[in-house]
């Protein structure tokens, strides 16, 4: 694993790059779209699987982890252009895009903007549910999912947020609440993979099912004990559930 630094303008973006098998470069790229405050830092387990078969590309978002963080917190949209500005630079057509959580909210607004920017997409713990548009109960939801999670997530996800701050965390929040993935997914037109955890208290079945009975390729995946954070907690179920999408869809 490298670390990448790329210019957008005047701000920096970081990547945790894997690159290291020479057949990966006969796959798509994969890029890995981390969630709401967390950075690329627990992607790490999914990049370290994913990269015996491909390239693997974890940016960390304008403002989280190791990116340059602009004068105000990005919308989504925002967060978005920058993403798609990112593969742009790095010469990445048509990845497989990875998100979980608000990652996957990040992505399904870079598909609106651009419809041809990916191959295929895998979209994990999407949120926000239709009927859970509450800041409190998000965050009474992500607490009662951490006891389901690998203990090495807390200190991540504790020290992505206080490098975040709470300006940060808060504006991201409140965006997301307010965005409404389920209008966007079914204007998608490539193959999707939603995976969740099964013991998932943010995001539940019901979403998932949901969410693919609108969009004109989907499939569902559920990962036994896993909980929202698959591709730190559940990495090589998830991993194994990627491959077997893009084997069936991209080759």
């Amino acid at each position: 694993m490298t670390s990448r630094w790329t210019l957008l303008g005047a701000l920096r973006m970081h990547a945790r790059v894997w690159a290291s098998a020479p057949a990966a470069h006969a796959q798509p790229p994969i890029v890995l779209v981390h969630g709401l405050g967390v950075s690329s830092r627990y992607m790490i387990p999914t990049g370290e699987r994913l990269a015996a078969t491909h390239r693997v590309f974890a940016p960390d978002l304008p403002g989280i982890g190791r990116s340059d963080a602009p004068r105000r917190p990005y919308s989504i949209a925002e967060n978005a252009r920058a993403l798609g500005d990112w593969m742009h630079e790095c010469g990445l057509v048509n990845p497989v895009l990875v998100g979980n959580s608000y990652g996957c909210q990040v992505i399904a607004e870079l598909l609106i903007q651009r419809p041809a920017c990916a191959a295929a997409l895998v979209l994990s713990s999407p949120t926000i549910e239709n009927t859970r548009r509450s800041a409190i109960g998000e965050s009474r939801r992500l607490l009662t999912d951490a006891p389901f999670e690998r203990l090495a997530l807390v200190p991540v996800v504790v020290g992505d947020y206080l490098r975040a701050g709470p300006r940060t965390i808060l504006s991201t929040l409140r965006d997301a609440i307010a965005d409404r993935i389920e209008d966007k997914l079914p204007r998608i037109a490539q193959p999707t993979l939603l995976v969740r955890g099964a013991r998932d208290t943010i995001v539940s079945q019901e979403w998932i099912a949901y969410l693919a009975g609108m969009m004109p390729r989907a499939a569902i995946a559920t990962l036994e004990g896993a909980a929202h954070a698959v591709n730190f907690s559940a990495s090589e179920a998830f991993v194994a559930a990627i491959l077997h999408f893009t084997r069936n869809e991209l080759m």
